[in-house]
């Protein structure tokens, strides 16, 4: 792996490496903190969860729109700061409204923030490096989220309120040197109208996120795309523990064999998409590879132990293929089918998509594989390929929309006299 030049990328990688602590510190010492030191019940956790991914969505487009008003590291700096003092009010929390409260507070942070992240990461990079960088980045997200781990284990094998105290608190402050390193980022401006004898024809034709037709119906499909995300993390240790013989420490093997082939093969994929149609092939590619992984899937519930754990993990590495063709083809969407002069809007609204298929997720995959057990990975699948399959010609339209509201170039001038 390749750490990307000195300058604005070296120091966003490092910002990247800070956030990806959080998560793996958070997600599940959170849900332990509440549960074992306030003592709230297992149903008012997730639930208050719950609320707060669906009005993190809220957030996100006009998060965007204010980044590209103010400026896009500013409001990084601010939202940064903010989830910080959010994450660190954990501490006070000793009821169910003061929990629904902060934690709706750091829905509306971490899904503001988002947006505001990857715009800024767009005005420092140039369409020929941008995957890649993205790609770096994932990998750089996925190591610290593995390193972080470790931490959540010391907390349970002391299993005390101080020990789940400081794991909340070392949150906060990973936020908190998010919020150091993005002051080291320089100032940025997105792009703007070329300054033409037609800019004026140019501008009229460029609208906001929410009337370019084409955009939604692929921010809204992406959305859809992110399933895989839910198989691997709802799906796929529900299908292990209660539908397979395969013990019962294989699933965090097949989580561990998710992370290993996401780092190393990440770059890999990133360098494929070059532009909008290698994007959309990308994602058809992906469901190529989902549709064949449920098919693997579907099978291990008959396998014997050892045959199963083999097929298992075939059908993870599958998977997490997907994983890889889905977020590199969705990079290279997002970015290059935007109005450049209104980045943050239009990744905020690329962000929406992501997050509604994630708040509804886990219960539509939980009801298909319980309900309908092989054949809700095969629907699964075979409707997860429908839906790459439409990324090419949705992408197609885009691209073909863009050129025509993109301004004339203007006609060259001859020299000397007639």
């Amino acid at each position: 792996m390749i750490l990307p030049p000195r300058g604005p990328s070296r120091v966003y990688a490092a910002m990247t490496f800070f956030d990806s602590l959080v998560p793996g510190i958070m997600l599940a010492g959170a849900v332990l903190y509440f549960t074992e030191v306030v003592h709230l019940g297992a149903v008012q956790v997730g639930s208050g969860l719950s609320v707060a991914a669906l009005a993190g969505v809220a957030a996100a487009l006009p998060a965007g729109r204010l980044g590209d008003r103010i400026g896009h590291r500013r409001l990084l700096i601010g939202i940064s700061l903010l989830r910080a003092v959010i994450l660190g009010a954990y501490q006070v929390v000793g009821s169910y409204p003061v929990f629904l409260t902060v934690a709706c507070l750091a829905g509306l942070a971490e899904s503001g923030v988002a947006p505001v992240r990857q715009a800024y990461l767009g005005t420092i990079t140039t369409p020929n490096n941008r995957v890649t960088t993205l790609a770096f980045n994932r990998v750089v997200r996925n190591i610290g989220a593995t390193l972080s781990t470790p931490a959540l284990g010391v907390a349970l094998a002391v299993d005390s309120p101080a020990a789940f105290r400081t794991l909340i608190a070392a949150g906060a402050v990973s936020v908190l040197v998010v919020t150091l390193i993005a002051i080291r980022l320089p100032e940025t401006r997105t792009s703007s109208a070329p300054d033409t004898d037609q800019s004026g024809l140019w501008a009229a034709k460029q609208t906001g996120v929410l009337r370019n037709r084409p955009y939604i119906a692929l921010f809204l499909l992406n959305g859809l795309l992110i399933m895989h995300m839910e198989l691997l993390e709802v799906g796929m240790p529900l299908w292990v523990t209660t539908h397979t013989t395969a013990p019962a420490w294989m699933t965090s093997a097949l989580l561990f064999t998710n992370v290993l082939v996401a780092i190393g093969f990440q770059m890999r994929v990133g360098r494929t998409v070059t532009d909008v149609g290698s994007a959309a092939r990308a994602m058809r590619r992906g469901g190529y590879c989902l549709l064949s992984a449920s098919v693997v899937f579907a099978l291990t519930g008959a396998l014997p132990s050892l045959p199963c754990a083999v097929a298992l993990t075939g059908a993870v590495v599958l998977l997490t293929l997907t994983e890889l063709l889905q977020s590199a083809g969705s990079w290279g969407l997002s970015y290059d089918l935007a109005d450049a002069t209104r980045l943050g809007e239009y990744q905020g609204a690329w962000s929406v998509g992501t997050q509604l298929v994630r708040s509804c997720g886990p219960i539509l995959v939980t009801l298909a594989l319980s309900s309908l057990e092989e054949t809700g990975w095969l629907l699964i699948g075979s409707a997860y390929l429908a839906a790459a399959g439409v990324a090419v010609p949705l992408a197609y339209r885009a691209r073909t929309d863009q050129r025509l509201a993109a301004p004339p170039a203007p006609e060259s001038q001859p020299t000397g006299t007639p």
